[in-house]
């Protein structure tokens, strides 16, 4: 069951549940791709939902499917494994709820790139 709640846990970060890492970042994606056309955003937005599905059903498939002669054996993390898996959890959740300090640590990269995206178009015109 802890293996289970940890996967479960990634996997809604990955799929950008509101309150996880994965929102956040699909969220500016988004709201850049929308200003720049609104059909690739809707299209952009549409694999989002795809990959939720397939993510959501590997989950249903591999954590509550049926059992057979591979999975058997099969036993719960323990010790390290824990620790690790209940750290990568935390940074899930904590930078959803909280991602100020990587969009700061960022920040400078991204102007930098907008700078130059900017001075080229310029430049073509």
């Amino acid at each position: 069951p802890k293996l289970a709640i940890v996967f479960l846990i990634i996997i809604l970060g990955t799929v950008a549940l509101p309150g996880s890492n994965g929102f956040i970042g699909e969220f500016l994606l988004l709201m850049g791709v929308y200003q720049y056309n609104l059909w690739i955003a809707v299209f952009a937005g549409l694999t989002i939902i795809f990959g939720a599905v397939y993510m959501l059903r590997m989950y249903q498939n591999i954590m509550l499917g049926t059992t057979n002669e591979l999975t058997v054996s099969f036993t719960d993390i323990k010790g390290s494994e824990q620790v690790v898996l209940y750290i990568i959890c935390a940074l899930i959740i904590i930078l959803g709820v909280y991602p100020k300090p990587v969009l700061h640590l960022s920040e400078a990269a991204v102007q930098q790139l907008i700078d130059q995206v900017t001075q080229k178009l310029t430049s073509v015109n």
